[in-house]
């Protein structure tokens, strides 16, 4: 029997990828759950399983710079390695459309032999390689490649990148120097430019008193459990999102998603840029379970160890830039999502109560809606629900 490799759909927004790498050979032996090949989507590299075992035996695309529909068909697998395959006709109108773009083909019977290479002064490289170092500015001849016949490839160039990555490039004139760019940061740059274009943001800001807060965090330490305050900011927001879920609704082609479970994503600076894990159904977890996935989701982004199912269909976001001493921000929104929320510095104030003057612990809290989904109002509603939830907390 002929199964089919298609092009994955790596999230509710992702319309096209590209193909990185094949991990295996035309004729080679799959198993099922066995890391087929490689792909890039607009946030990060995801290395895909076979879904079937079988045999390689077609390959549709190579690697190039070409996006790739998803759901496109890119390859076949077979249940022994002789049976024949037909390809239909719209494999035929891909591989038109391919040679129509001038991919560069890697298969083995269009590769040119190494003496050819030679000859020709070519330097070898896959084409995603290729594009990564005209992306950056760089020589590609000054890289030595690790591939097959000293092909070189993109994590040869990656490399030479982070070896050259604090050196610069200085201006003629010694006045400056100029920074590569990193490929998150292009994708970051690309995405927070086409949001702020297309969604028409709004913001809410206030200061929330959190001295409920840092009282149990307290005493939660002196029980040897230790408590962020993302921790309590997870945990309470996912409640007061409960009672206003448009607030985690997504807006993907033109259809408001309105979700049932509450899925939180937490912005994370890595090197180069930042990712959004998200935890999932956190308005049904104690604030213990929440703080343990938390700790571990956040390491796995920082080792660079994420899987697929950890970031994507983030929708509300919180981002906290409060332990740098920043007092409040208004930040960008992530499609698909609708809302996220920035996170500022706690601090003791002073604070009015019924014409008293005390001294609290207080929160800066900003955030950002899409007009095009949440209005005003049910904004305001949800922002004054979720100061009394947390000025008034229900820890379970």
């Amino acid at each position: 029997m002929i199964k089919e490799v298609i092009m994955p759909k790596l999230g509710e927004t992702m319309e096209e990828g590209y193909l990185v790498s094949w991990k295996k050979d035309e004729g080679d032996r799959v198993e099922k759950g066995e890391v087929l090949f490689e792909v890039m989507s607009d946030k990060t590299n995801f290395e895909v399983e076979s879904l079937y075992s079988g045999y390689l035996r077609k390959k549709l695309y190579e690697p190039s710079d070409n996006a790739i529909p998803v759901t496109t068909v890119i390859g076949y697998i077979s249940d022994t390695p002789d049976e024949p395959i037909e390809i239909e006709k719209k494999i035929e109108v891909k591989t038109e459309v391919l040679e129509e773009s001038h991919i560069e083909k890697l298969d083995v019977s269009e590769t040119p032999k190494k003496e050819e290479w030679k000859s020709s002064g070519r330097v070898k490289a896959s084409p995603i390689a290729r594009k990564l170092a005209e992306e950056e500015g760089i020589d590609i001849s000054l890289i030595k490649g690790s591939g097959p016949e000293g092909m070189i490839e993109k994590k040869d160039v990656l490399e030479y990148l982070a070896s050259k990555k604090y050196e610069g490039k200085t201006a003629p004139s010694g006045e400056y120097i100029v920074k590569e760019w990193a490929p998150l940061r292009r994708i970051i740059a690309r995405r927070f430019t086409e949001s702020k274009r297309e969604i028409p943001h709004y913001y809410l800001e206030g200061k929330f008193i959190v001295s409920e807060i840092a009282r149990e965090k307290e005493a939660r330490k002196k029980e040897g459990i230790d408590l962020t305050y993302t921790d309590f900011l997870i945990f309470l927001t996912a409640r007061a999102i409960k009672e206003y879920p448009l607030v985690n609704a997504a807006l993907v082609n033109d259809e408001i998603r309105i979700y049932n479970t509450v899925d939180i994503g937490l912005a994370v600076s890595v090197e180069d840029g930042l990712v959004v894990p998200v935890l999932r159904n956190c308005d049904s977890k104690s604030i213990l379970q929440i703080s343990k996935e938390r700790k571990e989701i956040v390491e796995k982004a920082k080792t660079n160890k994420l899987t697929e199912e950890e970031i994507k269909n983030a929708r509300f976001i919180i981002s906290n830039l409060g332990m740098f001493g920043v007092e409040n921000f208004q930040p960008i929104i992530s499609p698909p999502g609708v809302a996220i929320m920035g996170v500022g510095r706690v601090g003791k104030e002073l604070v009015v109560i019924d014409d008293k003057i005390a001294i609290l612990s207080v929160m800066n809290v900003s955030f950002s809606f899409d007009h095009r989904v949440i209005d005003g109002a049910y904004a305001g509603q949800f922002y004054k629900r979720f100061k009394e939830i947390m000025e008034s907390p229900v820890i379970d």
